[in-house]
């Protein structure tokens, strides 16, 4: 059994509606009884339009009991950017990794694969400058002489290479079969990496059903300290949902309460809005959003995925 404390954020003390972030303090302390494992893939993009082919590399949790040759035991996909400064290797090696065997523990979430990639374009060979600042090559927008082109990354090279290696719903990796197993794969980051979330909402929509935005607000396409309109968020948001109406779609969005004013009153103004429902029903909600007090750091992501993963790939 899960011991969790919950954190209520009351009707008008942050925003005006109930939000529940809720702390399985045994995902630091626990000893997971089943364990899962993880294995790095390496593969090469060119979609940066700049004439280089770079050499990357991600890794992918594969949850206890999987089993390669049971063909018919099939698995959503989560996949997780980390924030600045970070690598793949946050949770798919070293001491962090029983926090992931621990959002399975308790049997309260179904097990699902989960792929740590990385914006950065040699998050190897730049670790001595990368932990310093994260102003390192990479392909998020955020390094002036590469295009933006993460998004076309994660759906030409990153999402081929990881569903047709292991037992999930793809089976055609075009662009026309990864639309069409949209419901079992989902979008989640923290920090830079919810900026890449939102960012992903904006520009893949048609290809993830489920996204957990962590602590990051909506920039909206726009450099960091321009203001961003509430007009301009929902644009944003929803311009993928605009070309698509029919698709479903659910965000659980989440962050700690010291740093995140922004993402507040984003979200305030965004779960009021045309096409939302808010709530934690995918049946009937669309967008929900979780208030912790933690303090802000990739490390307690796991928290933050125990509460959107109690949501995420329901009712599919």
């Amino acid at each position: 059994m899960s011991v969790i404390r919950k954190v209520i954020t009351k009707p008008g003390e942050v925003i005006d509606f109930e939000t529940v972030f809720e702390e399985n303090t045994r995902i630091r302390t626990g000893v997971p009884s089943k364990r899962g494992h993880c294995e790095r893939l390496d593969y090469e993009t060119s979609v940066y339009e700049d004439g280089i082919t770079y050499k990357k590399y991600c890794y992918v949790y594969l949850p206890y009991g999987y089993d390669p040759e049971d063909k018919d035991k099939k698995y959503n996909v989560l996949y997780f950017q980390h924030g600045n400064t970070c690598d793949p290797q946050i949770f798919g090696v070293g001491g962090n990794m029983p926090m992931i065997d621990m959002l399975f523990d308790s049997g309260e979430i179904e097990p699902c694969i989960m792929a740590f990639i990385t914006y950065y374009m040699d998050p190897e060979g730049d670790y001595k400058d990368r932990v310093v600042t994260g102003m390192v090559p990479a392909g998020d927008g955020a390094w002036p002489s590469i295009k933006g082109n993460y998004y076309k990354e994660i759906v030409e090279n990153i999402i081929p290479l990881v569903e047709t290696k292991y037992n999930t719903y793809l089976t055609d990796p075009s662009r026309e079969g990864i639309r069409a197993t949209r419901d079992h794969r989902g979008f989640c980051g923290y920090s830079r990496g919810c900026g890449c979330t939102w960012n992903i909402i904006h520009r893949d929509f048609e290809y993830f059903r489920w996204y957990a935005p962590m602590s990051g607000h909506i920039s909206a396409g726009k450099k960091r300290g321009e203001t961003v309109t509430p007009k301009e968020v929902y644009d944003f948001v929803t311009a993928g949902m605009k070309e698509n109406p029919d698709l479903p779609f659910f965000i659980y969005a989440s962050c700690g309460n010291p740093d995140a004013e922004e993402m507040k009153r984003q979200m305030k103004e965004l779960t009021k809005a045309d096409g939302f429902s808010f709530g934690r029903d995918p049946e009937k909600n669309n967008i929900y959003f979780a208030i912790s007090d933690f303090y802000h750091t990739d490390f307690l992501v796991p928290y933050y995925l125990w509460n959107s993963m109690k949501v995420l790939f329901k009712g599919i």
